[in-house]
């Protein structure tokens, strides 16, 4: 009996003791969405700014520096990798990286790598106050402006891009400012970027332009894939190539004059040259800024006016394959 006691008294404990530890975990999960809260009211009872009130003010730092800029001043510092992703954007999903036995990357990684390429520029309020401020001059003006920063921006970009690939190595200096001095990683963002910006606004003055991209694009991955190591190879592809096929394909598609070919309507139908209606650079909040709708109230006076994105949502090897087939015929 008295081991039987002993036993219904332990049972007795160890329930206790979990019943204490669930009441612990569920009073700590009550109190959680409430912390921030409180964090916030000991701040400002010590003078303390809120994350929300630094985050605001950082907006509205960046927004009034864009708001003084010229078109010409906003479009040059679209290699600025310290704009890019700031200063909260999100992109969505997880991005999930697969490799075959050889390294090289699967299609589907492929397409989520594009689309992070193609929403960490849409996510960029100077990508967008140059949009804005192109998209307000006649198309001659905007396509002469765009034109010759995207071929100033190449010719850096190739010089710098061929230094690297000479060296097979892997600069992670590459990836971030230094000085103020132009980066590979930015430079190659600023001409995705203008590349956007020409297929939206259909400016056709520059479709040559974007088809010698192209072709770039085309040898610098077959350079590349002569690289041994499958790191570097990766890295080159993705990191600092000029291959993205969402990109290319809606300054391709967009810039064309040949709108009326029944065969690039039907392409348009079948992979969605989509429009976006986004907010404008001097917005509060972005669809990529994280802000807690109590602090919106910060940048509540700035226009919020609105910008038309067009750009393909997919875009697979064999679909643009098939839209250089078609372009490159009479």
């Amino acid at each position: 009996m008295r081991k039987a006691s002993l036993v219904v008294i332990l049972v007795l404990v160890v329930a206790a003791a979990v019943l204490a530890v669930r009441h612990h975990q569920h009073a700590r999960a009550q109190h959680a969405d409430t912390e921030s809260a409180v964090q916030g009211v000991i701040d400002r009872a010590l003078g303390q700014p809120t994350t929300g009130e630094v985050v605001a003010g950082r907006i509205w730092a960046q927004v009034s520096q864009l708001e003084r800029l010229s078109e010409v001043e906003t479009v040059r510092l679209l290699d600025n990798m310290e704009f890019y992703f700031w200063p909260g954007a999100r992109i969505g999903a997880e991005t999930i990286i697969f490799h075959n036995a050889d390294g090289n990357l699967t299609a589907a990684s492929q397409h989520e790598l594009d689309r992070n390429d193609l929403e960490r520029i849409l996510s960029n309020r100077v990508f967008r106050k140059a949009f804005q401020d192109l998209s307000k001059l006649p198309k001659d003006q905007a396509s002469e402006l765009l034109g010759r920063e995207l071929e100033d921006t190449l010719s850096q970009y190739l010089d710098m891009f061929n230094g690297f690939l000479e060296t097979r190595s892997w600069d992670v200096n590459i990836l971030s400012s230094r000085n103020g001095e132009p980066v590979l990683r930015g430079l190659r963002y600023k001409i995705f970027a203008l590349i956007l910006i020409a297929g939206s606004l259909e400016l056709t003055d520059i479709h040559e332009i974007i088809r010698r991209i192209d072709a770039i694009a085309i040898d610098q991955e077959a350079d590349i894939s002569r690289i041994e190591d499958w790191y570097t190879r990766m890295q080159y592809t993705n990191g600092v190539s000029l291959r993205n096929n969402l990109i290319l394909a809606s300054g391709m598609y967009g810039t064309s004059s040949r709108n009326e070919d029944a065969r690039l309507a039907l392409f348009e139908n079948a992979n969605r040259f989509v429009g976006r209606e986004m907010v404008g650079f001097s917005s509060p909040a972005t669809e990529f800024d994280v802000l807690a709708p109590r602090e919106m109230h910060f940048l509540a006076s700035l226009d919020d006016a609105r910008i038309h994105l067009r750009y393909f949502a997919q875009m697979t090897n064999e679909d643009l394959n098939e839209l250089r087939r078609i372009l490159d015929t009479e």
